[in-house]
């Protein structure tokens, strides 16, 4: 399988997209979640070329840059997207012969940290769109919905903020490749639940604790935080299920042995797909 990985990187730079494809050297991790912080893309690239290496060097109190970067991976051209956001922090540096960008980027940072709402709204649905609606670079995805409220009320202050502030005890919001997701701990993004097996991937035996299972498989991007998994696994045949992704770490390198991801997940016997 290291020989049929495969990735595509595009960064803004300026107003044109760099692709920086095979065989440039790239290493990466990142961690997505359906909690309330923001996931992280930490990304090295190597051997760029210096007008695009010195464009990508950004300081994290910056807030007037914003580099878009997407990353996808998978395998002999079948690609999935695994990360959207912007630049948070771009460095530069030498190491031996080689000339290396590390990018810290995050997903709907930009929105999430500067993004402000004033006004007057009746109900959490109205208030999640009117919060959405300041937060330029990021897109609606599934929410819930809510009952409207018996008084008005009156929103003012950062808008990720007041969408946390609003939530309720068994409703999560998180953002995932620039779209904002607000879902309940039963509800899911899709009804797609990819097998998760040794065929595909599964690369070691799933371990339990309390209600949640983890486990490790070579890189597969249709697995998604609040998505489904069907988990079939000859070790431990009793955690085999249906089961909701809380959280996805991936670690991919490129020219090295690298290309998995660790899942956790907890199952899902009875869910409601929210679009």
């Amino acid at each position: 399988m290291r020989f049929l990985r495969d990735y595509e990187l595009t960064i803004g730079v300026g107003d044109q997209a760099v692709k920086v494809v095979p065989p440039i050297k790239i290493t990466f991790s990142a961690d997505k979640s359906t909690d309330v912080s923001l996931n992280k893309l930490n990304l090295k690239i190597y051997n760029l070329k210096e007008s695009n290496r010195l464009a990508l060097i950004k300081d994290e109190d910056d807030k007037k840059a914003y580099i878009p970067l997407e990353l996808r991976v998978g395998y002999m051209d079948r690609m999935e997207l695994v990360f959207r956001g912007s630049v948070h922090i771009g460095e530069h540096a030498r190491e031996g012969a080689e000339f290396v960008n590390t990018i810290q980027c995050l997903d709907g940072g930009t929105d999430y940290l500067n993004s402000f709402t004033s006004a007057t709204v009746r109900g959490k649905d109205q208030a999640i769109s009117t919060a959405l609606g300041t937060m330029g670079n990021t897109r609606k995805g599934a929410i819930t919905q809510h009952a409207d409220l018996v008084r008005p009320k009156v929103l003012v202050g950062n808008s990720a903020k007041l969408i946390t502030e609003m939530l309720d005890d068994d409703e999560t919001f998180f953002i995932d490749n620039e779209q904002l997701f607000v879902l309940r701990d039963d509800e899911v993004r899709s009804s797609l639940a990819p097998l998760v097996s040794a065929k595909t991937g599964l690369l070691n035996t799933p371990t339990a604790s309390k209600d949640e299972v983890t486990f490790q498989t070579m890189m597969n991007p249709t697995l998604q935080v609040a998505g489904l998994c069907k988990l079939e696994s000859r070790t431990a045949p009793d955690l085999n299920g249906v089961y909701r992704v809380s959280q996805i770490t991936y670690s991919g390198d490129y020219s090295g042995g690298d290309w998995s991801q660790t899942v956790t997940a907890r199952r899902a016997q009875n869910y409601k797909v929210i679009q």
